[in-house]
């Protein structure tokens, strides 16, 4: 792949270091040394929730999808569950929201952290959304318990959505472009630069739609399906795309200058996210929902995002984030206590 950028470019040194970060990442090199990734069991029975919650005896499989933000959620969960003196399979780092979910329902895990907004359209094949996130989240748990029984836990306190963004050193006509409304004239006059950067999730499930909803097309030549932590570094190089898929809580949207076009017509909306797990899991252990209060409450919107940051930008890996939240929190205690 390839990371070279223009050193005329302005903030080119944090575009290099963003590649170097996601090679780094591709050829397994070692991150810089944050929190002990091995707690002791001492360490994970000190907190709040080793002296609250008893999960003695329970077996449990937990996975997420595999992009930053769901690996630092199911490893939080992970560790949250050895506090509670589970044993735990770790199965995170799954290829895909379906995958994820199919997962799920065969029983090849017991629970991963997913969004509103996805358990409704894709999972539950509705087409119009529901107003207001919570209102979201109440309407999705009631017909996935209804329909697969599967329960929704929580719900955490962060939204993620995705956006459309652009670089926002961008010159000339582009600069104007400050809403995906307006896309369509632009492009009108400027075909040559509607270009995009998506992953295959997002092309598959949401490309389509966004199109139709703001009446723009994008050539099949000129969109690039890539590895969703290169859409960033794409968009803020220009280079092969100016336009790209980004999460709203991914902290390389300020790292890297990014510039996130208003949604006037509203089509990507606000997920909160819960623990999903299949209910006769809830069942067997139903302190499973008093856990994933807990976590939900603590999971804010900044603290997401700064979480992300430790893994996208510092070279944290997804166990030491998730150990300094819990950590921090006093969820475990801190190796010195």
């Amino acid at each position: 792949m390839d990371f070279a950028v223009s050193p005329t470019h302005t903030g080119w040194q944090r575009l290099l270091a963003a590649g170097l970060s996601v090679l780094a990442v591709a050829t397994g090199c070692s991150a810089p040394a944050h929190d002990a990734v091995t707690p002791t069991a001492e360490t994970l029975a000190g907190g709040t929730i080793g002296k609250d919650i008893d999960l003695s005896g329970a077996q449990l499989a937990v996975g997420s999808k595999e992009f930053t933000e769901q690996k630092i959620l199911g490893k939080i969960m992970l560790y949250s569950l050895q506090a509670a003196g589970a044993t735990v399979m770790d199965r995170t780092g799954l290829s895909g929201s379906n995958i994820a979910r199919t997962a799920l329902k065969n029983g090849d895990i017991d629970m991963y952290w997913e969004y509103a907004g996805t358990g409704w359209s894709l999972f539950l094949k509705n087409e119009k959304p529901v107003v207001g996130m919570r209102e979201q989240f109440d309407a999705v748990a009631r017909e996935d318990e209804t329909r697969n029984q599967i329960t929704w836990l929580g719900p955490a306190k962060f939204g993620n959505q995705y956006a459309v963004a652009r670089r926002s050193d961008a010159t000339g006509p582009l600069a104007e472009v400050h809403s995906l409304s307006q896309l369509r004239d632009h492009f009108r006059q400027y075909p040559d630069e509607a270009t995009f950067c998506g992953a295959a999730e997002f092309l598959d499930r949401e490309f389509a739609g966004f199109q139709n909803a703001y009446d723009i097309r994008f050539p099949t030549s000129q969109v690039y399906q890539n590895d969703f932590a290169l859409n960033f570094v794409n968009a803020a190089k220009g280079s092969p795309c100016n336009f790209a898929e980004v999460f709203t809580t991914d902290a390389r949207i300020k790292s890297l200058d990014l510039k996130v076009l208003r949604d006037d017509r509203n089509y990507f909306f606000t997920q909160l996210a819960g623990l999903t797990v299949r209910s006769e899991t809830r069942e067997k252990y139903p302190q499973l929902g008093e856990l994933a209060r807990r976590l939900g409450s603590a999971l804010t919107e900044d603290t997401v995002i700064e979480l992300n940051s430790m893994v996208d930008l510092d070279g944290a890996t997804a166990d030491q984030a998730a150990l300094h939240f819990l950590r921090t929190r006093g969820f475990i205690a801190n190796p010195s206590v």
